[in-house]
């Protein structure tokens, strides 16, 4: 009789409901998501366009360029396979992509550092993590020529 429940637990019959967040444990999250990317983090030029004229904002992000590609493995097509984004920027909380033109890698937030600089376009950005919203966002970068 004992080996029956011991393996009806190991087969995972018995789920528990997930544990509700609440605003203690989202603020756990969030602490420790910004003490993970101290000192890792490089200062980005975010170039927003309002009506006709440009704002630059500098934010702290993480950027990670795409590993390299496995060649001997080809696309669905039967084709070498190509990238599907350059850089990985992982952004915090709450950064606003609406109306984002281009990301430039410089840390000055002026029109002129930014032509002088790498631009990157947004591909799209996805909020993940446990927290309601995200506790961080992903966002692929193109790089402009």
């Amino acid at each position: 009789m004992r080996s029956r429940q011991r393996s009806s637990r190991r087969s995972g019959t018995r789920r528990r409901a997930p544990m509700p967040l609440d605003s203690r444990k989202q603020a756990h999250i969030q602490n420790l998501q910004a003490r993970t990317l101290t000192g890792r983090q490089k200062t980005v030029v975010f170039v927003y366009q309002s009506g006709g004229s440009y704002s630059y904002q500098a934010i702290n992000v993480i950027f990670r360029p795409q590993a390299s590609i496995e060649r001997q493995i080809p696309d669905r097509d039967g084709q070498l396979p190509r990238p599907v984004y350059d850089t990985l920027m992982l952004a915090p909380p709450g950064t606003s992509f609406t109306g984002l033109v281009m990301i430039a890698d410089t840390a000055t937030a002026s029109a002129a550092a930014v032509q002088g600089a790498k631009k990157y376009q947004l591909i799209e950005a996805i909020p993940t993590g446990i927290a309601p919203g995200g506790s961080r966002v992903y966002a692929y970068l193109r790089r402009l020529q």
